[in-house]
């Protein structure tokens, strides 16, 4: 079926385009029909140039839809509709806001854009574009999301707050509706979409609200401590350098992408939100001996000055967590398309956002290449653990062959940090790098790329919320440690503004990465 009379794209129309809508699919929630979108499947091997315009062509597509996607960084890539995200990637869509109608063959959503706007778009009800046509598990999700109806109050009351989360019932500053083009509710937002005071941005409601400010301002909920439910254990001991080290137990923190909601657009960096979660990590009690970042710390157009000053900000803001930071490299650290390759010889070069990165993020820690391996052991000698970081968006053979060898190297943990998920296999390193992790053992694999946090596979999980637009769930860091009574590998994401874990979301994997009690 065809879709090219309802999604826009320059140059050409775009034949199709699938939505995960932060169903069950992707976390989160929505209040979208259930069944219009199905369960995880591959990603259309989209098109691009090396220059990083979309690209008109599709390569094969293995998730069964069999369509074409244009991607996007922004609205203005799209003559006229709406930079969505969707599924693991941002895709053009046009509007059906004022009444606008779609088709027969696709419902009028309420997605995110991709400065974080809450916008509704014509989607095909079938599965294409980065997630596949089957079953699905409806509104359920890894992240806790609980499926509202299209007035609904979210999980936690649409009178609500939650931190700086506002309510549809209650008054807030989004203006996602203004302009009568939908029916407003009081916070600015509609489709029962929540209101964060702090960015003046939509999003779709919290998963939980445990321990969250009840003011309309957003109350700062309790300290922060590692009590509860996130107490794996004794408090680590020993150190974590930038070449590695030594503790008595694993115990770090994840902070996923950090970018501003638009191109260059370095005055609305996520300064505070980043600062804050940067804040909280130092604040716990106790403090990760370590961190790791999934990509994605700017937004910016090679060539316009403005990756260093972006840069600068978040190693500002990261600077309030003292212990040593290791960063992934993003698709926004090449040119900003999933599909970039940057790098000597690469189709995309050496390009400025590259070279801050390199720069400013890894000189830092003694790394020149994008690509690197950690070790952090037992100060007793019980186990090992090694911190695997891939760059898809400057894959080269030699990178190949070094992660190869890297894998084949045994520990008891195998810890492997890369941007994009495993479904979004535009980006030139993904499936070579899952090709070569299928004949290693491993422990989870840690990603980013989508604006949310999520189990999105048996040995694989999302943080993505550390301060760009979100997709879905709340801002917030991941906190992965060792349970000291069985070992096991224990995964939270902790709220940024309550700084308590969602207990929806909450899993622990064995060494080899199987289930875990």
């Amino acid at each position: 079926m065809s879709y090219t009379s309802r999604f826009l794209a320059p140059g050409a129309l775009i034949a199709s385009l699938t939505a995960c809508v932060s169903l069950g699919a992707c976390g989160g929630t929505s209040s979208t029909d259930e069944t219009l979108f199905g369960g995880d499947g591959g990603s259309s091997s989209t098109g691009q140039s090396s220059s990083g315009s979309p690209g008109g062509s599709s390569g094969g597509s293995s998730d069964g839809g069999g369509g074409a996607c244009t991607p996007c960084l922004s609205d203005k890539d799209c003559g006229g509709g709406y930079c969505v995200q969707v599924a693991s990637d941002s895709y053009c869509a046009a509007s059906c806001a004022g009444g606008a109608s779609c088709s027969a063959d696709e419902a009028c959503t309420a997605l995110s854009t991709s400065a974080g706007q809450e916008v509704s778009a014509c989607v095909p009800r079938g599965g294409v574009c980065g997630i596949g046509s089957g079953s699905g598990s409806g509104g359920s999700s890894s992240s806790g999301g609980t499926t509202g109806s299209s007035s609904g109050t979210g999980s936690s009351g649409g009178g609500s707050t939650c931190g700086t989360l506002v309510g549809p019932n209650t008054s807030a500053g989004c203006s996602s509706c203004s302009g009568g083009s939908s029916t407003c509710q009081p916070n600015g937002c509609y489709g029962g979409w929540w209101c964060d005071t702090a960015t003046n941005k939509c999003q779709s409601p919290p998963s939980n609200c445990t321990g969250g400010g009840s003011s309309s301002s957003g109350g700062s909920g309790s300290s922060g401590s590692s009590s509860g439910g996130i107490d794996g254990g004794a408090p680590p001991t020993g150190t974590v350098g930038n070449t590695g080290g030594s503790v008595s137990r694993l115990y770090f923190a994840v902070v996923g992408d950090t970018r501003p909601p638009n191109t260059d657009d370095t005055s609305g960096y996520p300064t505070a939100i980043a600062t804050k979660i940067f804040q909280d990590i130092q604040g716990m009690n106790p403090r990760p001996t370590f961190g790791v970042s999934t990509g994605d710390y700017m937004y910016a157009t090679p060539g316009n000055g403005q990756a260093a000053p972006q840069l600068n900000l978040y190693v500002g803001a990261r600077g309030n967590f003292t212990n040593v930071m290791f960063p992934a490299m993003g698709n926004h650290e090449c040119t900003g398309y999933t599909a970039s390759n940057c790098g000597s010889g690469n189709s995309d070069g050496v390009t400025e956002n590259y070279t801050a990165f390199l720069n400013q993020m890894l000189q830092p820690i003694g790394q020149s290449n994008p690509y690197y391996a950690i070790n952090v052991n037992s100060s007793s000698g019980a186990w090992t653990a090694k911190f695997v970081f891939v760059a898809a968006n400057a894959w080269t053979s030699a990178q190949s062959s070094w992660l190869d060898s890297t894998l084949s190297q045994a520990t008891t943990y195998t810890f492997i940090i890369r941007h994009e998920s495993a479904s979004a296999n535009t980006a030139p390193g993904v499936s070579p790098a899952e090709a070569i992790y299928a004949k290693h053992p491993y422990t989870l694999s840690i990603v980013g790329h989508t604006h949310t946090y999520e189990k999105s596979g048996a040995k694989e999980v999302i943080f993505g919320n550390g301060g760009a637009p979100l997709s879905g769930g709340n801002y917030g860091f991941g906190l992965i440690q060792q349970r000291s009574s069985d070992n096991a590998i224990q995964v939270d994401m902790i709220d940024y503004q309550s700084l308590q874990p969602d207990s929806s979301f909450e899993f622990a994997v064995n060494p080899d990465g199987s289930a875990a009690p």
